[in-house]
């Protein structure tokens, strides 16, 4: 039986007037690859500022490992096992990719000269480490995805959480970030946050959908993507308006 290692029970966020997230719940279960897909203004990116508290939730609770995180700050849920990335990837540019990596790995050591040591794994792992004494502001588009990665993989997660890693990325970019969270997924739990539905079809085992900060479904891809609530979020207004 899959182990839950995430738990979120009925969360919802208000700005002002507007219901960002409204009443989603959602378990997560240990090395799964769950996607949260949307149109523009779905809530899909505020679900993530909520689980990782960069946002405070109005209304709910959120789980993890059986106890609840809600009003931990960010860099407390990063320490017991959550990471996130960004939709804009944004390194260090005043220092080199290895300090970029070096500075996710304290968080989890005890000395420097330890954090020091778990860099260059990282580097390996996210194809950077030729590039290790280069500047964290003279990179490529994938270079930077890959760096984003690597940060957050410098925190040793058991939940990564990934926002929008595709964009800005070519096809055959796309195939080789596809291959690698895949390979990630035999050592952590995964959340992803795209528009692609190419890769979310390929990578995903479970799929959530949201809608006006509501979640309208919630299953294996195939499912998801013939189901008439989803279809219509996607399709149905811009083909009213055709």
């Amino acid at each position: 039986m899959a182990e839950t290692i995430l738990q979120v029970k009925n969360i919802s966020k208000s700005f002002g007037g507007l219901k960002a997230t409204n009443n989603v719940s959602f378990d997560l279960q240990k090395n799964e690859i769950l996607s949260i897909i949307g149109p523009n203004g779905a809530g899909k990116s505020t679900l993530f500022n909520l689980i990782t508290n960069f946002y405070r939730i109005d209304e709910g609770d959120i789980l993890y490992k059986g106890k609840s995180i809600v009003g931990l700050m960010p860099d407390q849920i990063c320490k017991l096992g959550i990471t996130r990335t960004f939709q804009v990837a944004k390194p260090f540019s005043g220092l080199t990719i290895f300090d970029n990596i070096l500075v996710g790995c304290l968080s989890k050591s005890a000395t420097v000269a330890e954090a020091r040591g778990k860099v260059d794994e990282i580097l390996r792992l996210v194809k950077l480490d030729k590039k290790a004494d280069e500047m964290g502001g003279r990179l490529t588009t994938l270079e930077r995805k890959r760096l984003e990665l690597g940060k957050a993989l410098a925190t040793n997660p058991d939940v990564l959480m990934l926002d929008e890693v595709m964009t800005g990325l070519k096809p055959h970019e796309m195939e080789e970030m596809m291959e690698f969270i895949m390979e990630l997924k035999k050592r952590m739990t995964i959340v992803v946050v795209e528009h692609v539905m190419k890769v979310i079809n390929t990578i995903s085992d479970r799929i959530i959908v949201l809608d006006h900060g509501t979640k309208i479904a919630e299953g294996v891809p195939q499912e998801v993507m013939n189901n008439p609530q989803v279809i219509e979020a996607y399709l149905g207004r811009s083909a009213k308006n055709a």
